[in-house]
C-alpha cells in the first residue's frame, strides 16, 4: 500500500527491496514491538523510540522510520526484528559529515547559514557574478519533469537554488543531514520529497528521476567512493534526463594556482591554523585526468565551468568598481570559452544526459 505515488520510487538501501508504508494497525503493532523491545537498531541495541510512521520492507522483518515528513533511509535508520542480522560497518568519513552539517554547517546566526560564512563570499560586490553562476544551472536542466533530485539539498540556502524546480512537480531533497531536511521543508512545503540518505547508495529505483543537481557535495564523499555517487545519479535517472554537478578542483585548478601564487604559502598556513581550531569537513578532489577516465567517458559528460573563481580570489582581488568590472569579465571568458575555464577554473560543472 502506497500513502502517495513518491514511495513507488524508493527501495530498501540494505535489501535493494521493495518498500510500503504501514497502515495506522500496523504502526500501532510495531510500535508494541518496540514497547515490549522487540526490536534492535542498526547498531544492534534495542530500539526504544515510537515511531510516527514507518515504511516496511517487502519480504523482510525491517522498517525505516517517516519522522516530520522525512523519510530516514540511511542504512542506520534501519529498524530490525530482534533476531535480524547486520554486520555492516558505517563509514566514519560519512558520519563525520553528517555531524558537521546537522551541528555546525545548517545552523543560522542572524538568518545566515554558517556554512555560507565559511565558505562563500558574501560581500554585495560579488553578488551579481555569484548570482549568475548559480543562475547558469538553469542552462542545463530541462524545461520540466515530474522529479528533481537534489543531491545534497542542504537547506537550499540561496533564492537561486529554488528555481532550479520551478517547472517540476517535486523536488526531491535528498541529504545526509537531517538539519538540512527541516531547514529545506520550511522553503518547499508540499512541494518538497524529503530523503534522509547517503548519495552513495540512493534508495531510489532505476530511471526514475527526471533531472538532478547537485552542488558541492561529491568532494564530500569518501575519495574511493566519489565515482561510485556518479554511478548512482546516473542509475535512477531517466532515459532523456539531465544530471548537473557542481564539482571542485581544489588545489588542482590551474588558474587558482597561477592568480593565487604569490599568497599560496599563507593562505595555507592560515587554512592549516584554522583546521587545527575548527571542526573540519573532509574534502578530497580528485584531478582531471580522474574525471576522462573514470566520469566523461561513463556517463556522457560535458565539462564546463561553474565558476572560475574561489573565495580566497574574490576577497583579495574584487574591491571597488575594477573589481566588478573583473568580474564581469571573468564571466564573459567562462561563457565564451566554456570547456577551457571548466578546466582550468575552481569549480567545474560536470553536466551528464542519459
Amino acid at each position: 500500500m502506497y500513502s502517495n505515488k513518491f514511495e513507488r520510487i524508493l527501495k530498501c538501501p540494505l535489501t535493494h527491496a521493495e518498500l510500503r508504508i504501514l497502515t495506522e494497525n500496523e504502526l500501532k503493532a510495531i510500535n508494541l514491538r518496540i514497547q515490549q523491545g522487540e526490536m534492535t537498531q542498526y547498531n544492534k541495541e534495542i530500539f526504544q523510540r515510537p515511531l510516527q510512521g514507518a515504511l516496511k520492507v517487502q519480504y523482510h522483518d525491517l522498517y525505516y522510520p517517516v519522522q516530520e515528513g522525512i523519510y530516514c533511509l540511511l542504512k542506520q535508520n534501519a529498524i530490525f526484528g530482534k533476531f535480524a542480522v547486520n554486520n555492516e560497518v558505517i563509514d566514519a568519513t560519512k558520519s563525520q559529515v553528517k555531524q558537521f552539517y546537522d551541528d555546525i554547517g545548517w545552523q543560522q546566526n542572524n538568518g545566515v547559514y554558517q556554512d555560507a560564512k565559511d565558505s562563500e563570499d558574501l560581500r554585495t560586490i560579488s553578488d551579481e557574478y555569484i548570482q549568475r553562476c548559480h543562475q547558469r544551472l538553469n542552462k542545463f536542466i530541462p524545461k520540466s519533469g515530474e522529479y528533481l533530485l537534489d543531491i545534497a539539498s542542504g537547506p537550499i540556502q540561496y533564492p537561486a537554488y529554488l528555481t532550479y524546480s520551478e517547472n517540476f512537480e517535486y523536488r526531491i531533497c535528498a541529504d545526509i543531514s537531517w538539519q538540512a531536511l527541516l531547514e529545506a521543508k520550511t522553503k518547499l512545503g508540499k512541494k518538497g520529497r524529503y530523503l534522509l540518505c547517503d548519495v552513495t547508495n540512493l534508495p531510489i529505483k532505476d530511471n526514475t528521476i527526471d533531472a538532478q543537481v547537485s552542488l558541492h557535495t561529491i568532494y564530500h564523499v569518501p575519495a574511493l567512493e566519489q565515482a561510485m555517487a556518479f554511478s548512482e545519479l546516473y542509475r535512477v535517472l531517466k532515459p532523456g534526463g539531465a544530471s548537473v554537478v557542481v564539482y571542485s578542483w581544489g588545489a588542482r585548478s590551474l588558474l587558482m594556482n597561477l592568480l593565487m601564487l604569490p599568497f599560496k604559502a599563507a593562505s595555507k598556513l592560515k587554512r592549516t591554523i584554522k583546521m587545527t581550531k575548527a571542526n573540519s569537513l573532509y574534502f578530497y578532489t580528485h584531478s582531471f585526468q580522474w574525471f576522462c577516465q573514470e566520469i566523461q567517458p561513463k556517463y556522457q559528460t560535458q565539462l564546463y565551468p561553474w565558476r572560475s573563481v574561489n573565495v580566497p580570489f574574490l576577497k583579495l582581488y574584487i574591491h571597488g568598481l575594477p573589481g566588478r568590472w573583473l568580474l564581469r569579465f571573468i564571466y564573459a571568458m567562462e561563457e565564451r570559452f566554456p570547456k577551457l575555464m571548466g578546466r582550468i577554473g575552481a569549480y567545474p560543472l560536470f553536466v551528464s544526459k542519459k
